[in-house]
Formats: structure tokens, C-alpha cells, sequence
């Protein structure tokens, strides 16, 4: 198995060119993101105090207070923000797609990533909409069922820990599901990029799911249970890290940087899982 593993995390770092262009594209479309929202709250706000009370600490009447303000300043950035996540998707399916191609062929190069993200974008597309609405449709088969259900929180439950380990069970129990699609998603594009059509290899994704579903089943929650230790162990790092000098500003952001590279590593991992 420890062979296995280190095997396919050599074929996930032999892409290291392509996870590096994916790196820097999400990390210029951030920043993006961040200016754009830093100038319209600096826009609205200014010289407003209600900042300054945020340095005591989080507050939720702050927040609220400047909703309640500021309607336009929210309003605008919910459009911009909505208009951000379907160009970071778009181009998210772009950049797997070139990912996933370089990965199912062998390829190291930078020229087919493009190549190949340009031939199967639309195609990807087309699965991905759908793992979407799949998506959508198991969380709201799991969730509505439970707030309409649950009324007063504090005359439903008998108690906060019975509501907590509620919510703890329904979130496993969305993650469980939510891996099935996400594999039966990667297998399809892999079917796509071996020049089939798209009907035919959501299709055939769905049938070799189901008879090799223990190992692919054994990837995907490998992957959820890496995402949770490595985001643990940045969190412990970073909630215990000063920022009383510069130095200690930059060694933050290094370490915030090299937490979303691990991200993405992680990823090409489990496309080379998936693709054994």
C-alpha cells in the first residue's frame, strides 16, 4: 500500500508545473477579489469607527450594524461577488481540465495543458453542471427535511449537545454522498478525455464507480481525511502565530500560501489515485 501511495504522490508532483499555473492563476484572481471588495467597503466607509472596534475582536452587531447602514455597498458586492464565482468556476474547469489531461495521458507540459484544457472545456463543462445539481439536490434531500423540521432550536432539542452532534451527523453524512458524485464526476472526465462522448462516459463513469466502489470510495475519503489534517494543523499553526513584526507578517503569508500550493497538490493526488 505505502508503495502505492508514493507512487501516485510522485506522479502528483511530476505536475508541479501545471499545479503551479494553478496556483498563480486562483492566487491573482484573490487578489482580484480583495481589491475589489477592499475598495468598496473603503468607498462606503472611510473614516468610519466602527472598523476600529473590530481590533477587540470579532462582533456580529458590527456587521450587522453595517448592513443595516450601508444596503448599497452589500448590494454591489453581492453582484460582483456572485459574477466572481461563476468566472473562478469557469476557469477552475478550465484548469482542471488541462490537469486531469496531463494526468491521464503522462503529460508534464505546459503547451498540452493548454492544448488539451482548450479541447475538453466544454465537455468538462457538461459534467460538472450536472455534479452540481446532484450536489444541490442530495444537500437539499438532507437539509431542508431538518430546518423545517427543527422550529425553535431551544424547544426541539433538550439540549445544545444534542443539536450539535445532529448537525455533526447530517455534515458526515453529506460529505459521504457529496464524495460519491465528486468521484463519479473525475471518472466521467477521465472517459471524456479518452475521446469518448460526453452521455456515453457519464455513463460509463457511473459503472466503473459502482464495480471498483471500495477502492474509489477508499480515495475520496483518504482525500477528505488529508484536506482535514493539513487544514487542522494550519490552523494550529496560524492561531498561535504573532504578527507584532514584519517578519512574523511575512512568515504568515508564506505559510498561508504554502497551505493553498498543499491544496492543490492534494487534488493532483487524487485525479492520479482516481486515474490507477
Amino acid at each position: 500500500m505505502w508503495n502505492e501511495i508514493i507512487n501516485i504522490s510522485s506522479k502528483a508532483t511530476k505536475q508541479w508545473k501545471s499545479i503551479l499555473l494553478i496556483y498563480g492563476v486562483q492566487l491573482v484572481l484573490g487578489i482580484i477579489v480583495a481589491v475589489i471588495a477592499y475598495r468598496q467597503f473603503n468607498g462606503a466607509i472611510g473614516s468610519s469607527l466602527e472598523l476600529d472596534r473590530l481590533a477587540n475582536g470579532f462582533d456580529r452587531s458590527i456587521f450587522s450594524d453595517m448592513i443595516n447602514k450601508f444596503p448599497v455597498i452589500i448590494e454591489h458586492i453581492q453582484s460582483r461577488f456572485a459574477l466572481m464565482v461563476v468566472l473562478f468556476l469557469l476557469l477552475s474547469i478550465f484548469l482542471h481540465a488541462g490537469l486531469l489531461s496531463n494526468i491521464r495521458y503522462g503529460y508534464y507540459s505546459i503547451f498540452k495543458y493548454f492544448q488539451n484544457a482548450n479541447i475538453f472545456f466544454f465537455k468538462f463543462l457538461k459534467v460538472v453542471l450536472i455534479s452540481l445539481f446532484l450536489k444541490i439536490v442530495v444537500l437539499a434531500i438532507i437539509w431542508v427535511p431538518f430546518f423545517m423540521l427543527i422550529g425553535d432550536p431551544l424547544e426541539t432539542f433538550h439540549s445544545e449537545k444534542t443539536l450539535i452532534f445532529t448537525v455533526i451527523g447530517l455534515v458526515i453524512l453529506s460529505t459521504l454522498f457529496l464524495i460519491v458524485i465528486w468521484l463519479w464526476s473525475v471518472l466521467s472526465r477521465y472517459h471524456i478525455v479518452d475521446e469518448n462522448r460526453s452521455l456515453v462516459s457519464m455513463k460509463a463513469g457511473w459503472r466503473l464507480l459502482i464495480s471498483n466502489f471500495a477502492r474509489y470510495y477508499i480515495v475520496g475519503c483518504g482525500l477528505i481525511l488529508l484536506h482535514v489534517i493539513i487544514t487542522w494543523l494550519y490552523t494550529s499553526v496560524v492561531d498561535d502565530w504573532g504578527a507584532e513584526t514584519w517578519f512574523s507578517v511575512l512568515a504568515l503569508v508564506i505559510m498561508q500560501q504554502l497551505f493553498s500550493l498543499i491544496r492543490i497538490w492534494i487534488r493532483a493526488f487524487g485525479y492520479s489515485a482516481v486515474n490507477d
